[in-house]
């Protein structure tokens, strides 16, 4: 789990108007974070929250009891795999689940990812804490809305999106708009987020030389795995997508993936 807990709150918020409020969360098998929006302004954000206040909640009672209008769980997944949209079968999607070595306590959900693919993953018993607890809540895969935003950023084929956190990295490539590759890395240090991010190239046969690495979450353009990445490949950046109306102190791709979970609430306003 990171060591940071970034946290905010605008003067504006209320939960007596959360009915007008969108909840967003993001659920890690040790931790959670969440964001609260409201007409695709962000009123509060904390990270690395004790899993245990979902089920549970004692410091942050106030806004996990609230009644908002949406609730957008984010899970994280201990394995996945994608089906195309045209070749998925609900009929057939227990059979699928059963390659992901399901045990008796994971919980196993089939869901669009895109217009084009059908994810099927698992969520083991700590990370699916939050299922049920909420009204009006919609379960999602965790990288969902982060895909989404990408997706809606006219991404090019030489275009590497990393999303690093908690340990994590997730890794992104699109051709023609439409999804290439996805796939998570656990990585130990900046040597071994190099070398997965040049296995991935690889894979897709592209150059580093001629790729752009977009970074978001726990990163900052002068950390060593940043520089680091920057000896390898072309072109490296900081995603500057956003999503939510931010205040100034809040950096837009540390949040990203959380706040981009606005995208798959309801088409009402969110």
């Amino acid at each position: 789990m990171s060591e940071h807990n970034y946290k905010y709150t605008d003067e504006q918020l209320s939960l007596s108007e959360a009915a007008n409020y969108n909840l967003l969360l993001q659920v890690d098998p040790h931790s959670f974070s969440y964001a609260i929006a409201h007409n695709k302004k962000l009123l509060a954000w904390a990270e690395n929250c004790p899993l245990g206040e979902l089920a549970n909640p004692q410091e942050l009672q106030d806004v996990l009891t609230a009644n908002y209008k949406q609730v957008i769980t984010g899970l994280t997944s201990g394995a996945f795999t994608l089906v195309p949209e045209a070749l998925f079968d609900n009929e057939y999607s227990a059979n699928i689940a059963r390659l992901l070595d399901v045990a008796e306590t994971d919980s196993v959900y089939a869901q669009p990812l895109d217009s084009k693919n059908t994810i099927i993953y698992k969520v083991d018993e700590a990370a699916s804490a939050a299922q049920g607890v909420f009204a009006n809540e919609t379960i999602v895969y965790r990288a969902k809305g982060w895909i989404t935003a990408v997706a809606n950023n006219y991404p090019t084929s030489t275009d590497l999106y990393l999303n690093i956190e908690n340990g994590t990295v997730e890794i992104l490539n699109f051709t023609d708009n439409k999804l290439r590759f996805y796939n998570l890395f656990p990585y130990k240090n900046h040597e071994e987020l190099a070398y997965f991010s040049a296995f991935v190239a690889e894979e897709l046969g592209l150059s580093p030389e001629n790729l752009t690495l977009v970074l978001s979450g726990d990163v900052n353009a002068s950390d060593k795995s940043f520089t680091y990445l920057a000896e390898f490949f072309g072109n490296v950046k900081i995603n500057d997508t956003k999503v939510l109306v931010l205040p100034e102190q809040v950096v837009p791709h540390k949040i990203l993936s959380l706040a981009a979970l606005s995208l798959c609430a309801s088409s009402e306003e969110n």
